[in-house]
């Protein structure tokens, strides 16, 4: 039986005192974050959805995620296809990034060269450009871009490419651009701190902001960004728990649910020698998880329990794939026949401090449930800073499981997340060479029916060889002022332009 917190009405009347204390708002906005992007303001760094939540104030991409995530005018107000390997772009006119200069074919072309040039090879965003061929500009406004390959999911992809201003770029070098970047966004960076952000109305921005100012805090723990909501010291509090809505909302205030656009699971290395390169051993990890008990219990009752790496707000969800149900009769029985009749003993590791205490107890309650078959996992929480820098150079590779997400943003594209979870990745810990041309096609090809095929294909080997151990889908939950306006989230996009605060 499911069981909530229930305050009393002194804690009530406490948190009602905490939340009104303050008689007026400035015009600023402020949002309590668990991180800034790793990279600061350089918008290259990074294609997370988290890193999205400080950029998006200041940067634009070409186009972007409209509703049934079908991708609409940003940058790019118009495009076509002339070919199966040809785009032409037509960009929004009198458009200027915030210190003047002019956002046009040139600066589209020179972002996207520098992005496959040898000197952006540490730039994780230099993967996103790898399909293009060439670039030329038809007039001041107009690109035509070829591709290496058949690109149907164009018009997805460029959802996620930021378009910089090339002379501030090549002045300020990327260090220097990080720490002071410039966009079309409708706010510009005053002042970027390890712990804050301020951001100042941009009246250039073709996004024209609402408010006067935006302030992003860092606050790493869940408690701490709740507190802040209650105390009046931000207006928003991203990626709260659902043991924090009786309390929010018994003070006043809202929390606000996004559709899910990725599935948690934790991520199991193939590649190094250890237990998981055995499907069955993988499988009976995956009947050894009471899922529904995590979804009902620890998640509320606000998410499913997924049955494969894609959610089911994707277009390309594919029900019939039932997932596995909870069987540790099961999981003994493959563990014999793997040749582990007695369990093993395996490391996984999780971000500290960045997610919700759901996340955690999630995570223990898995190692509770595989304890129960013989399986013992060790959790070791990591540095968030940490667990970056792993995925991006590889230092996973030694590692047996870690916690992850197949997530389609910011593109929204079903196929987005196995250039991650497969062979293609440059640091693999999952590999099933067979998937590798079939992932290829389903990327390729225009026609709708061989691609759902496709895609339908892999999702069920995925699910059927047990790449991961899959879960739930995300929460998604921030905690939000009664007195913000304007805010909602598209896709996992905040509205900056839109917000304020009533006074």
């Amino acid at each position: 039986m499911k069981t909530r917190f229930r305050p009393s009405r002194s804690v009530i009347a406490l948190l009602g005192l905490m939340a009104f204390a303050t008689s007026a708002h400035a015009a600023t906005v402020r949002i309590g974050l668990a991180s800034l992007p790793p990279g600061n303001g350089n918008p290259f760094t990074s294609s997370a959805r988290t890193a999205w939540y400080t950029w998006r104030a200041i940067f634009d991409t070409l186009t972007q995620l409209g509703p049934g995530m079908t991708p609409v005018p940003a940058l790019a107000v118009s495009w076509k296809n002339t070919s199966q390997q040809t785009w032409v772009l037509n960009l929004r006119p009198n458009t200027t990034f915030s210190n003047g200069e002019a956002m046009n074919a040139d600066a589209v072309i020179k972002t996207i060269a520098y992005l496959q040039s040898p000197q952006a090879a540490q730039e994780p965003l230099s993967r996103e450009v790898e399909n293009i061929a060439g670039m030329r500009a038809l007039d001041a406004l107009t690109i035509e871009i070829t591709t290496k390959q058949p690109d149907p999911m164009f018009p997805r992809q460029i959802a996620g490419l930021p378009i910089v201003p090339p002379e501030a770029w090549a002045k300020m070098g990327r260090d220097q651009f990080a720490q002071a970047p410039i966009g079309t966004g409708p706010f510009v960076v005053e002042k970027w701190d390890s712990a804050r952000v301020t951001l100042k109305a941009n009246p250039k921005s073709w996004r024209a902001p609402k408010s006067e100012s935006v302030e992003l805090v860092v606050l790493p723990e869940t408690s701490t960004r709740v507190q802040a909501l209650l105390s009046n010291r931000v207006e928003l509090a991203s990626e709260i728990g659902p043991e924090d809505i009786e309390v929010i909302e018994a003070a006043g205030f809202k929390y606000y649910q996004r559709p899910a656009s990725a599935v948690e699971v934790m991520a199991l290395n193939n590649i190094v020698d250890n237990p998981l390169k055995d499907v069955r051993v993988r499988q009976a990890l995956n009947y050894a998880v009471d899922r529904q008990a995590i979804a009902d219990s620890l998640m509320h009752g606000l998410v499913p329990p997924s049955t494969q790496t894609t959610p089911r707000s994707n277009p390309e969800y594919d029900p019939s794939i039932t997932g596995y149900p909870y069987d540790p009769a099961k999981a003994k029985a493959l563990l014999r026949e793997a040749g582990y009749p007695d369990g093993f003993s395996f490391i996984f590791e999780m971000s500290q401090g960045t997610t919700g205490i759901q996340i955690a107890n999630m995570y223990q309650k898995v190692a509770e449930d595989l304890a129960r078959v013989g399986v013992k996992m060790e959790i070791r929480p990591v540095p968030w800073s940490q667990y970056v820098r792993a995925i991006l150079q590889g230092e996973w590779k030694g590692q047996t499981a870690f916690g992850f997400e197949y997530e389609t943003m910011p593109t929204g594209e079903t196929m987005r997340p196995f250039r991650l979870h497969s062979c293609t990745w440059p640091y693999p810990w999952y590999c099933d060479k067979e998937m590798t041309p079939l992932i290829a096609e389903a990327k390729s090809t225009f026609d709708p029916a061989r691609r759902l095929e496709l895609v339908h294909r892999i999702l069920r080997a995925y699910h059927e060889n047990a790449a991961a151990l899959v879960l739930v889908e995300p929460l998604g939950l921030d905690g939000v002022s009664p007195k913000l306006q304007g805010y909602s989230q598209l896709n996992g996009i905040i509205p900056y332009q839109d917000l304020t605060v009533a006074k």
